[in-house]
C-alpha cells in the first residue's frame, strides 16, 4: 500500500514538473524524507497528505487510496468527503465520524466568532483611544 501511495505523490509531482529535489524544497523537507515518501519506504502524515494534495492540485483521496481526481483531473470532491477518505484511509472507524465532524464543526464556528471578535473594536472608548493620523 505505501508504494502505490508513494507512487501517486510520484505521479503528481511529475503532473507539475518538479524534480524531488524541487519538491522537497518546496515543502521544506528533507530530500531523503521526501525521497522515502515517493519511494514506498516511509507512510507521510495526514497533514503531510493534506499539504501534498494541496499543493499538487490532486485530491486527497487520489492521493492516499487511489480514489478519483488524480493529476489532471477534476476537482470534484467536496473537502468533508476527502477528510472523511482519509480519516478512513487512515484508520478511523466510520462509527465515529460523525462525532468527529461535529467536533470539527463546533471548533471552526467558536474559531469565527472569536475572530469575528478580534476584528471589531470592543466598544467606542478603544475608538476614541487610537491616535488619528496627522492632516498634511
Amino acid at each position: 500500500m505505501l508504494k502505490k501511495r508513494g507512487e501517486r505523490l510520484r505521479q503528481a509531482r511529475e503532473g507539475l514538473g518538479l524534480s524531488v529535489e524541487e519538491a522537497a524544497a518546496a515543502f521544506g523537507a528533507a530530500y531523503s524524507t521526501y525521497a522515502a515518501h515517493e519511494n514506498g519506504t516511509t507512510a507521510y502524515t495526514l497533514n503531510a497528505a493534506i499539504e501534498y494534495a494541496k499543493r499538487y492540485k490532486v485530491s486527497l483521496d487520489w492521493l492516499v487510496h487511489g480514489g478519483a481526481d488524480g493529476p489532471g483531473g477534476r476537482q470534484g470532491q467536496t473537502p468533508e468527503a476527502a477528510l472523511r477518505s482519509a480519516l478512513i484511509a487512515y484508520g478511523v472507524d466510520s462509527e465515529d465520524l460523525p462525532a468527529i465532524f461535529k467536533a470539527v464543526k463546533g471548533f471552526v464556528a467558536e474559531t469565527d466568532v472569536e475572530q469575528s471578535r478580534r476584528d471589531r473594536p470592543r466598544d467606542q472608548s478603544e475608538l476614541a483611544s487610537r491616535p488619528r493620523a496627522k492632516s498634511p
